[in-house]
């Protein structure tokens, strides 16, 4: 696909680089206050103890409540921009609707993933030092632990972030890049933004072999997001690559 192609799906795009970098960490950053600022709110209402309030939110249901709300204020954060710039929310990639050709091309992504992500754990490993063995500190403790609320974290890790991570991310955020810039810029400062809160996921210091993991995943998934002119095959990466996880963490 041409450059010129690339932005020609984007033609509705009329915000400046800098404006789409900022709004992008702002709905970060906002949609974690309100979460937290809401659930206090919540739980004083209640009249619950900090214990009583640690024991709920340590629950499946707790922990999917606080995503599902983090990411409806995410997709609202998105919709009050476009709607005041009086751009479609479309152009973020759904301009048409999903088809096979999006399957195949997100399995045949997640080989080309799953090959980088072998390159580059040696690479850190080796030349860097990092620790490639550190776990992510993913939560949902009670239900590896009973075994309940599997509903639950299948929609906080499959469903939830593969579209809200994907709209933001590779719609929004690359999109606005693209329109302006060269792909391998928009490309690798989408990736490198993306990979910065995973740094956050674990309490032993920077988890820096999630950072390494998902840069690479954002780079493949802004191809397809390129290649396609659409979200549904990144989407479909994501969900793949989530659905793994919570499979060998929580089924197996």
């Amino acid at each position: 696909m041409s450059e010129d192609s690339g932005k020609r799906t984007n033609s509705g795009i009329a915000w400046s680089p800098l404006v789409a970098i900022l709004l992008t960490i702002a709905t970060f950053i906002v949609s974690q206050l309100v979460v937290g600022l809401g659930f206090g709110l919540v739980f004083g209402v209640l009249d619950w103890n900090s214990q009583q309030s640690r024991d709920w939110m340590s629950t499946s249901f707790g922990q999917f409540a606080m995503i599902a709300v983090g990411s409806l204020v995410t997709v609202s954060v998105l919709w009050w921009f476009l709607r005041a710039r009086r751009v479609k929310f479309s152009v973020l990639g759904f301009s048409r609707w999903p088809h096979w050709r999006d399957v195949a091309l997100s399995l045949l992504g997640f080989t080309v993933y799953f090959g980088l992500l072998i390159a580059a754990s040696i690479v850190a490993s080796q030349i860097f030092g990092i620790n490639t063995e550190q776990e992510q500190e993913i939560g949902f403790e009670t239900a590896k632990s009973g075994g309940q609320g599997l509903l639950w974290v299948f929609l906080s890790l499959v469903v939830l972030p593969p579209l809200v991570e994907e709209v933001l991310f590779r719609g929004f955020l690359f999109g606005s890049l693209r329109a302006k810039l060269s792909f391998q810029w928009a490309v690798v400062i989408t990736s490198i933004l993306f990979a910065i809160p995973h740094l956050f996921a674990s309490s032993d210091g920077f988890l820096w072999i999630a950072g390494v993991d998902t840069f690479v995943l954002s780079l493949v998934l802004c191809y397809l997001r390129e290649k396609t002119g659409a979200l549904w095959a990144s989407i479909a990466l994501h969900a793949i690559k989530n659905s793994l996880a919570f499979i060998f963490i929580f089924v197996v």
